[in-house]
C-alpha cells in the first residue's frame, strides 16, 4: 500500500487536477460529512466514530451492542447495491429528536487485479484488465470538464471467479494519458460523502482504490499536420497529449514544453524545416502498427503565411469538390501566385476574392477519397518550400433527400415534361444547403419567390437523378453562390408528362369545350347540344349529328388524356339499336386536327341519342389530388331526342278475355279474337296516351261454355269505340304487349237469332247492333306516326 507521501507525489504530477477531484470525492471525505457508508457482504463490523445508531438496522445489517458499529450482511447476493437508511446522532441523548440519517450499502467482494494486465488505449477508448472476482466490478474516471460527473463502466460476468478472467471496458476516446482510474466492487457508489470499507472493517484511502495502468497506448502524440506557424516570430505547436511528453528536442531551435503543447523560439532564419523529437513519460507508448515506441519524431514545415479552411469539412466522393481557404493579410498579395496541392495532387486556383483585410482563395481539389484533406502552398512549382498548410477531416458526401410536388395534386415521383413542379430538399447539415442544378437536355431549374421549380425537357425521356450543388453559408458574398461540390440523388426519376384530367365541357360561356355534340337545326345550321340538358332535334336533321373531339384545344400542361366515348341510340319502344352503338377507348395528345365521329342508324321519330365521354380511371397516368378524386374525374353526357308527330295510327292483334255484351241478350262472351286499328296521341318522347279511338274486326263468342249466351252463335263483328291501353314493360309506342279495356259499339255479321220465351217458344229477333265492354291483351304495334 503506498504511503501518503507517495500520494502527494502523484498529486504533483500533470494529472493532479483529476486526482484532487477524486481525493475530495472519496478519500478526503471527513466523517462528519459522510452520508454513505459501504462495505462488502460478509465483512467485519466497522466503527462509526462520533456517531451513535438510533434504532435497529434492516436488510441483513446489524448494529453492535455499543450502538457505534454496524456489520454488513453475512450473505445474500440480492442485497448487493441495495441502500439501507439508518438514523444516527452525535450522542445517545440526541436520538429522540434526530433527523440525521446515514445510508448503508452492501457491496460485492473487492476484485483482485493483476497489475501487469492493466492496459489503457486512450485514443481508442479501451481499458483492459485481468483478475479474479471482476464480475460487476466498476471503473470510475473524471468527466471531460472540472464540474462534470464521474463516468464509469461495469465488467460483465465472464466466468468463474476462481480463475483469472479478462475484462474490457469502453472509456471516453481521447482521455488523458494520466487519467485517474478507480476500481470499486459491484454495487459500490462513488461520489462526495461516500466512505468505503474493506472486508476487515478498515476504511480505504483513495490511493488504495486507484487503478494504475501498466501501459498506456496512444495513437499519436504529434499533430496531424506537421507544420509550424512562425509568422509572429514564435511558433506554438499544439499536441494531442501534452501530459504524455517528458522531454522535447528540436535541434538548432529552442523548444519548451508548456500547457497544451510546445513553444518554439530562436529559429535560424535560413531554416525551412525543423526536426522535432519527443520522449514520453514512463509506461506511455505510441503505436506504430504492431510496434510500440516510447518516443516520436516529425519534420515540421516552417510556415510564414497562416491559412485557414473556411468552407467547412470537405466532402468525400463528391464530384468537382472545391474548398475556400482564408489567407492571412500579411501574404494576401501573393496568394494568387501560390502553387497549391491537395493531398499531394495539384489544386487549381479558381477564384481569389478580397474582402476587407482578408483574402479568400477558391481551390478546385477534384474528387476526394481520403479521410483527410491536407492543403499545402509553395511559392512556385520550382521552389518546393512550403509557406502555408492546413488540413481538415473529410466527411461523406450527403445524399439529397428531395421531393417533387405538383401544386394542387400532391407529391409525385417523376419529373414532368409538360409543366413545372415544386422541388424541396432537406438541409444537409449546419451552415450547408443544397441547390438543384439544371441538367442540359434532361431538365431545367428556375427560382420563383424563393421556391425551386423543375421542368423536364419535352423532347427527352428516360430516367435521370436530380443534381444538386453543395453550398456553405458564411462565405464572402462573391462566393456564396459557388457550388463547392456536386451531389446526386440515389434514385433515378422518370422524365414523362404529367397527365391532369382536363375538363371535357366548357366551364364558362366564353370557353370552348374540348368535346362537342352537334346536330343541325330546322334551318340546317349546326347547333351545339349542351350537356345535361335534354334537346330535341328535327327528324330531317337526324343524319347531321356528330361528335367532335378538339385535340387542338388540349393544353400541353394537361398531358395525355385517356377517355372512353360511348354512344347509345334507343327507339321509342326502348329497344337499343345495336348498329348505332359506339364504345371506343382513345388516348388524346395535345395538338393535331379535330376528330369527328358521325352518328349512324338514327332511323325513326323519337329515337333517343345518349352520348357519354369520361376519363378512364388510371392512377398510373393521371395525377389525382386524393383517393376520392377517382370518383370525381371530369365526365360529360348529352341527351337528344328526334322530333316526331303527336298522333299515331297503328294496328294490333287483340285477344279480349270475357267481353261483356251489355244489350239483350246480355252475358259474357268467353273467347274472342280480332284485329284493331288504334289512333292515339303521343307525348314529346313518343309515348302513346292512355286513351285512344279504336276500330276493327272481332270474332266474338267463338266458344261458349255456358251462361246466358250459351246458345248465342259465334259471329264476326265490326267494332268501333274507345279504349284505355296500358303497355306492359315500360309503356312506349313500340311496346309489343299491352293490357287494354274497351268500350265498343259492334255490328254483328251473323244469322238471325231469336230470344226464347220462358215456356220455350221462340220470341223476338235480336238486332245486329250491340254494346260490348271488357278487357283484352294486345300484341304488336304496326303503324305510323301522322
Amino acid at each position: 500500500m503506498p504511503q501518503r507521501s507517495q500520494l502527494f507525489a502523484v498529486l504533483a504530477s500533470p494529472g493532479w487536477v483529476a486526482l484532487l477531484v477524486a481525493w475530495s470525492l472519496l478519500g478526503g471525505t471527513a466523517w462528519g460529512q459522510a452520508t454513505v457508508v459501504q462495505a462488502p457482504i460478509g465483512g467485519h463490523s466497522l466503527l462509526l466514530p462520533n456517531r451513535v445508531v438510533c434504532g435497529p438496522a434492516s436488510e441483513g445489517w446489524t448494529v453492535g451492542e455499543d450502538s457505534r458499529s454496524v456489520r454488513p450482511p453475512r450473505a445474500g447476493s440480492e442485497r448487493v447495491g441495495q441502500p439501507v437508511t439508518l438514523q444516527v446522532a452525535p450522542a445517545a441523548s440526541g436520538c429522540s429528536g434526530t433527523q440525521e440519517t446515514l445510508t448503508l450499502v452492501a457491496t460485492g467482494a473487492f476484485p483482485e487485479v493483476d497489475p501487469a494486465s492493466v492496459l489503457l488505449a486512450a485514443d481508442e477508448g479501451r481499458l483492459e484488465l485481468r483478475g479474479r472476482g471482476l464480475a460487476g466490478a466498476q471503473v470510475f474516471w473524471p468527466g471531460p470538464t472540472r464540474d462534470a460527473r464521474m463516468e464509469h463502466e461495469t465488467c460483465l460476468d465472464t466466468g468463474p471467479s476462481e480463475t483469472p478472467q479478462p475484462c474490457a471496458l469502453p472509456v471516453r476516446r481521447g482521455v488523458p494519458a494520466d487519467v485517474s482510474l478507480f476500481l470499486l466492487p459491484a454495487g459500490a457508489r462513488f461520489g462526495e460523502g461516500v466512505l468505503t470499507f474493506n472486508a476487515s472493517g478498515r476504511r480505504l484511502e483513495s490511493s488504495e482504490l486507484q487503478l494504475r495502468p501498466s501501459r498506456v497506448i496512444l495513437s499519436s502524440v504529434l499533430p496531424g499536420v506537421p507544420a509550424l506557424d512562425l509568422s509572429t516570430g514564435e511558433g506554438r505547436l499544439a499536441l494531442p497529449h501534452p501530459e504524455a511528453i517528458a522531454s522535447v528536442d528540436c535541434g538548432p531551435a529552442r523548444c519548451e514544453l508548456n500547457e497544451g503543447g510546445v513553444s518554439v523560439r530562436a529559429v535560424p532564419g535560413l531554416v525551412t524545416s525543423l526536426g522535432l523529437r519527443v520522449r514520453l513519460v514512463p509506461r506511455v507508448f505510441v503505436s506504430r502498427g504492431e510496434a510500440l515506441d516510447s518516443s516520436a519524431s516529425a519534420v515540421l514545415q516552417l510556415l510564414h503565411c497562416p491559412v485557414e479552411l473556411v468552407s467547412g469539412p470537405p466532402l468525400r466522393s463528391a464530384e468537382d469538390m472545391r474548398v475556400v481557404v482564408r489567407v492571412d493579410p500579411r501574404c494576401a498579395s501573393e496568394a494568387r501566385t501560390f502553387h497549391w496541392r491537395a493531398n499531394g495532387e495539384p489544386a487549381g486556383v479558381t477564384q481569389v476574392v478580397r474582402e476587407e483585410e482578408a483574402t479568400f482563395v477558391l481551390l478546385r481539389v477534384g474528387r476526394l477519397g481520403a479521410d483527410r484533406l491536407t492543403l499545402t502552398a509553395t511559392r512556385s512549382e520550382v521552389d518546393p518550400t512550403v509557406i502555408a498548410t492546413t488540413a481538415a477531416d473529410t466527411i461523406t458526401a450527403p445524399y439529397p433527400r428531395a421531393s417533387l410536388e405538383l401544386p394542387g395534386f400532391g407529391k409525385i415521383d417523376f419529373i414532368p415534361t409538360n409543366r413545372e413542379a415544386d422541388l424541396s430538399v432537406a438541409s444537409p447539415g449546419e451552415r450547408a444547403r443544397l441547390v438543384p442544378l439544371s441538367v442540359e437536355g434532361a431538365y431545367s431549374v428556375r427560382t420563383e419567390q424563393g421556391r425551386f421549380r423543375v421542368r423536364g425537357d419535352e423532347n427527352n425521356s428516360g430516367f435521370v437523378p436530380l443534381r444538386f450543388g453543395y453550398r456553405v453559408e458564411g462565405l464572402p458574398q462573391a462566393l456564396r453562390s459557388v457550388d463547392l461540390a456536386v451531389v446526386y440523388e440515389r434514385t433515378q426519376r422518370a422524365l414523362r408528362e404529367a397527365s391532369v384530367p382536363a375538363q371535357l365541357s366548357a366551364s364558362a360561356e366564353s370557353e370552348e369545350p374540348l368535346i362537342e355534340f352537334l346536330c343541325a337545326d330546322k334551318n340546317g345550321n349546326p347547333q351545339r347540344i349542351h350537356p345535361g340538358k335534354p334537346t330535341r332535334i328535327p327528324f330531317d336533321a337526324r343524319d347531321s349529328c356528330r361528335i367532335i373531339i378538339h385535340r387542338e384545344r388540349l393544353r400541353p400542361e394537361d398531358g395525355l388524356q385517356e377517355i372512353i366515348l360511348e354512344v347509345e341510340v334507343t327507339s321509342a319502344s326502348g329497344s337499343a339499336r345495336e348498329a348505332a352503338r359506339v364504345n371506343e377507348r382513345m388516348v388524346l395528345q395535345p395538338g393535331g386536327e379535330p376528330r369527328t365521329f358521325w352518328l349512324k342508324n338514327v332511323l325513326e321519330q323519337f329515337d333517343r341519342i345518349v352520348v357519354r365521354v369520361s376519363h378512364i380511371v388510371d392512377e398510373s397516368r393521371y395525377l389525382l389530388a386524393a383517393p376520392s378524386s377517382r370518383a370525381s374525374l371530369p365526365s360529360v353526357q348529352w341527351s337528344a331526342t328526334v322530333e316526331g308527330s303527336r298522333l299515331r295510327l297503328y294496328a294490333t292483334a287483340t285477344i279480349p278475355s270475357g267481353l261483356y255484351r251489355l244489350n239483350q241478350p246480355t252475358g259474357q262472351l268467353t273467347l274472342n279474337f280480332g284485329l284493331l286499328s288504334r289512333l292515339t296521341l303521343l307525348d314529346e318522347q313518343g309515348k302513346e296516351g292512355l286513351f285512344g279511338l279504336e276500330m276493327g274486326l272481332m270474332g266474338v263468342g267463338l266458344v261458349q261454355t255456358g251462361g246466358l249466351l250459351n246458345d248465342y252463335p259465334p259471329t264476326l263483328a265490326a267494332v268501333a269505340g274507345l279504349g284505355i291501353r296500358v303497355p306492359l314493360g315500360g309503356g312506349s309506342t313500340g311496346g309489343q304487349a299491352a293490357l287494354s279495356i274497351h268500350a265498343w259499339g259492334a255490328y254483328e255479321f251473323r244469322e238471325a237469332y231469336f230470344i226464347k220465351t220462358p215456356d220455350g217458344s221462340i220470341g223476338r229477333e235480336v238486332g245486329r247492333w250491340a254494346l260490348i265492354f271488357g278487357p283484352s291483351i294486345s300484341l304488336g304495334n304496326i303503324g305510323m306516326n301522322l
